[in-house]
């Protein structure tokens, strides 16, 4: 049978279909120049499969992964080009100096499947063998795959932030609990989740430590889109986002921390008029448009797969972005959205414009 092991830096040992010969092969014999790193567990072996199923012996070969040196001790034939080896349509083996190759095709030794070969792919092997790639040279090669190590990998890191409504019921958060909850348990150990909650300022969660912590950043009334603080100076970036697989008990106590503008910054007298009316403030323009920019510096890196949910109970109607609320409903206040009118017409361009700024 065959065996193979292909990475970003990895050993390729490759075996051959021993079921119908009657001896194994000789370690130390020379195919197409090299020997396998390969072991025979007898020294002996059945003719043909049927023989095989009624011995009852135990058959096998021993490779060793990612092995620095076959059983010679020699090193592996090296290169740069792993991802332009083939690969079986069928069992997805490497082709390797064990195949038969054709001119515009080769036959996989695992499931015995005809493969054919690329134009690409047929001229790389009808090269003369002193200069064949380092799959036809030897049973035992090492090489690199492009893409897969240093900031590439950790560009692709996947990035989950729940930005949250905090003007919201308690009703409504106890859904936004749930199903982030949920959500939390299907994501990746590798994963990084963030939390950040919205009114008249923006919070950052710092899951890390024995206890979360929250940075604030205060939205002004009359704001245009800048904060006076940065995100990313009220909390470093690797406290804002936690390993799920590290953290993930953690993030899910957050979570269940989290509760409505509290009932003292509603107003109390006639006086405090301002102060309630922000008890129901969404900046969500602001906010999302911080949140963007914030994943966007870290290292001067944006973080490809990031995905920012976001919960809202009612139209943004703070700072930059907000909509007009009086034309659609609000789930505090009972208003109800006319379900010919849900269609309606744009009324500011800041999204839109947050889009093209964002879109990479």
């Amino acid at each position: 049978h065959c065996a193979g092991t292909l990475s970003s830096r990895a050993s390729v040992s490759l075996v051959t279909d021993l079921s119908h010969v009657t001896t194994p092969p000789d370690p130390h014999s020379k195919l197409r120049g090299a020997a396998m790193a390969v072991r025979p567990s007898l020294a002996y072996f059945p003719s043909d499969n049927a023989l095989l199923d009624s011995s009852g012996l135990p058959w096998g070969v021993a490779v060793t992964p990612f092995s620095s040196t076959d059983e010679r001790g020699s090193f592996p034939v090296t290169g740069d080009e792993g991802d332009l080896i083939p690969r079986c349509t069928s069992c997805f083996a490497y082709f390797s100096t064990l195949c038969s190759l054709h001119r515009w095709s080769w036959t996989c030794p695992i499931c015995s499947e005809d493969n054919d070969l690329s134009a690409d792919a047929a001229a790389r092997y009808a090269r003369d063998g002193s200069h064949d790639p380092p799959e036809l040279r030897s049973a035992f090669v090492d090489l690199l795959l492009p893409g897969e190590e240093g900031e590439a990998a950790a560009a692709t890191t996947p990035v989950y932030v729940a930005a949250i409504d905090l003007s919201s019921s308690e009703e409504f958060l106890e859904l936004v609990k749930s199903a982030l909850l949920a959500a939390l348990e299907a994501l990746s150990p590798g994963s990084l989740f963030g939390i950040l909650t919205f009114s008249s300022k923006i919070g950052l969660y710092d899951v890390q430590g024995p206890i979360p912590i929250v940075k604030n950043v205060f939205i002004p009334p009359d704001s245009d889109g800048t904060l006076h603080v940065d995100l990313k100076d009220a909390m470093p970036f690797c406290s804002f986002l936690a390993p799920v697989g590290t953290f993930k008990d953690r993030i899910a106590e957050a979570l269940e921390t989290i509760k409505p503008i509290a009932s003292w910054e509603r107003a109390t007298t006639a006086s405090q008029v301002q102060d309630h009316a922000l008890h129901h403030t969404r900046g969500f323009g602001v906010a999302i448009d911080a949140l963007v920019n914030y994943l966007s510096v870290e290292n001067g890196t944006t973080f490809e797969l990031a995905r920012i949910f976001a919960f809202l109970s009612g139209p943004p109607n703070y700072g930059a972005g907000q909509l007009d609320a009086r034309s659609k409903g609000d789930h505090n206040t009972g208003k109800v959205v006319d379900s010919n009118n849900t269609l309606l017409p744009e009324e500011t361009s800041f999204y839109k414009n947050l889009v093209g700024l964002h879109k990479y």
